[in-house]
Order: C-alpha cells, then sequence, then structure tokens
C-alpha cells in the first residue's frame, strides 16, 4: 500500500482560503473500494454527485479493465436493464460516461488524461425534467459539458439503480462480475453526495479572481443530503465516515490509513506522470511507486522552477 506524501510544491492559494486537508488514494491495483447497502430506498429519480479527483493511471486502450469509475450501483446479479445497474467516471477512451446497464446516457468528446491536475467533477441526474436533455448533466471544473459522442435520455421519472437497496460504491461501480467493478485509479477527495437533490456546481467551488483557476469552497448549502447522503473528508482513521450527519457510512477493501495522504486540490504534489512513462515501466499507489527491468525513464508532473531553493525525496530499491 502507498505511503504519506510529503509536501514539496504546493497549488495557489485562493480568496475563500479553504484548505482540503487529505485525499484518498484509489488504486486498481489493490482493488480498492468503499460499499453500502442502503437499508431503505432514496430517490432514484434525482441526485447529485460531487468530487474531486486526480488520475494516477489512464485508461488508454479498450477492455472493462481500463474503465476507471467515480461511483456506482449494481445488483448482485440478475443485470437485465438500466434500473439494475449505474455506472459514473472515466471511460477507457479517457472520456467521461454515466450509463446504465443498456444505454450509455453521455460520454464526453473531451478527454481527461491531465495526471498532474485535480478536477472537480459534478453529476446532475434528475429524471423528472420535462425536458430530456436536461435529466443528466455534467460539470468539470465549473462549466456545463455540452459536447457528446453519446448523447441519449433515460425516460421520463426513470428509477436508476442509486439509492436502491442494493451495493452502492465509491472508486468502482458495484459491478462484482465480469471483467468488473472497474476500479478507479488516483485520488478522491472532498465527495459529496444528495439524495433527492439537484446542487449546483458553485455550491463546491469558485473561480480564483487571480489565477482564473477553480477553486474549492466548503459547501454551506440548504439541501439535504437526503436518505441515502453523505459527504466523505477520507480522514485517516475515519476512511469511510459519513460526515454529512446522515451516518451513512461506508464499508471500504484494501484501503488503509496509509493510503490518506496530504496531496489534495489545495495542496497538489508531483506525482510520477503516466503520459511520460517507460513501456516497460509500471506504475502504482497513486503514481507515487514506479517499477520495472530493463532501461526507462519515468518523470514527474511538475518541473522543479529554475529559480529557488527545491528538493525532494525518493526511495531506490534494487531487486
Amino acid at each position: 500500500m502507498s505511503r504519506t506524501a510529503h509536501k514539496l510544491m504546493a497549488s495557489s492559494g485562493g480568496d475563500t482560503g479553504y484548505e482540503i486537508d487529505q485525499s484518498l488514494i484509489c488504486s486498481q491495483a489493490d482493488a480498492s473500494k468503499l460499499r453500502r447497502t442502503p437499508s431503505s430506498e432514496g430517490n432514484r429519480k434525482t441526485f447529485t454527485f460531487s468530487t474531486w479527483c486526480k488520475r494516477s493511471k489512464l485508461g488508454l486502450g479498450a477492455g472493462g479493465s481500463n474503465f476507471h469509475y467515480l461511483f456506482g450501483a449494481s445488483v448482485t446479479s440478475g443485470w437485465s436493464d438500466d434500473s439494475h445497474y449505474f455506472a459514473f467516471g472515466f471511460f477507457h477512451t479517457d472520456t467521461l460516461v454515466v450509463g446504465g446497464w443498456v444505454n450509455n446516457w453521455r460520454i464526453t468528446n473531451r478527454v481527461f488524461r491531465d495526471t498532474s491536475a485535480w478536477y472537480h467533477i459534478v453529476l446532475q441526474f434528475d429524471t423528472t425534467q420535462g425536458t430530456a436533455d436536461n435529466r443528466v448533466k455534467i460539470y468539470v471544473n465549473g462549466v456545463q459539458e455540452t459536447s457528446f459522442g453519446t448523447s441519449n435520455n433515460p425516460s421520463q421519472n426513470y428509477d436508476v439503480a442509486i439509492n436502491n437497496t442494493v451495493p452502492q460504491s465509491i472508486s468502482d461501480c458495484a459491478y462484482d462480475a465480469g471483467t468488473g467493478p472497474y476500479h478507479f485509479d488516483g485520488y478522491m477527495a472532498e465527495t459529496h453526495f444528495f439524495d433527492g437533490a439537484v446542487v449546483a456546481p458553485s455550491e463546491f467551488g469558485e473561480t480564483d479572481s487571480d489565477t482564473g483557476q477553480w477553486i474549492p469552497k466548503e459547501y454551506t448549502g440548504t439541501a439535504s443530503y437526503g436518505t441515502n447522503g453523505y459527504y466523505m473528508k477520507y480522514a485517516s482513521g475515519a476512511i469511510g465516515t459519513d460526515s454529512s450527519g446522515q451516518s451513512n457510512n461506508y464499508t471500504t477493501t484494501n484501503l488503509a490509513n496509509s493510503d490518506v495522504v496530504l496531496d489534495t486540490p489545495t495542496n497538489n504534489f508531483p506525482v510520477f506522470n503516466y503520459n511520460n512513462t517507460g513501456s516497460n515501466m509500471t506504475l502504482t499507489q497513486g503514481g507515487l511507486k514506479t517499477t520495472g527491468s530493463g532501461w526507462a525513464d519515468t518523470f514527474a508532473t511538475m518541473k522543479v522552477p529554475f529559480t529557488g531553493k527545491w528538493y525532494w525525496e525518493l526511495s531506490l530499491i534494487h531487486i
């Protein structure tokens, strides 16, 4: 498992002064996940999911193992239609996808391959909307995605697997069959889920007046988290603890306190860069570890500045 990172270079600060203290490394290799099966059904038509994430491994190529989902839900058997399976996250083409068992409702044209960047991603899902195109909305860093390679709409008032009394998951889609469950590989921070409410991205972030960047802000809104809502801070010793007040705690699998690190949207660390790593090298532990045989280069996601005094730390092990 991963080790706690040390502070090397911090991102620019924002107007609010809101700091995120930690994030969670999610590992595809370790099949790490957070799960909960609700005892009572929530609103299966309307909900909002918001999280900050930084990717470590991309899904270049094809195949189920290259899907990296942020959250989802699935029955344990009997998949037959879109009410039995739900997934949201990164498709094998590094686009964002939200879909059910039969239909992909949205697949973005835009790709997300920057392993140095923290993305703020919001999914608003509301099948009660009379206008079909308003039933599924994706926002990245405060801006709505409007260009899609695939765009379908669930029927009005359709019930999906989210908020049903079936396994709900963070860091995969809870589909424990076939080549599933398609774990996310990277960092997650400040994850909010609202059962029964549509919440705007501006409740979680804002544009920094100095840099023009989208930065986090503390959620102080009035929307109820609802029956199955949650707020995950991913604190050491309480990784799956719900901080929303709803006590919807998640059970962790293959996650340890050492997977809680200081790399956050307000304190961005350099890691090894998946986009600039030799083909015979393998990155794990959130891009903090590279292994392989033979000769190859692995570069970091940030350059050492030309001025000032800087240092870095690494451990070199020859086996």
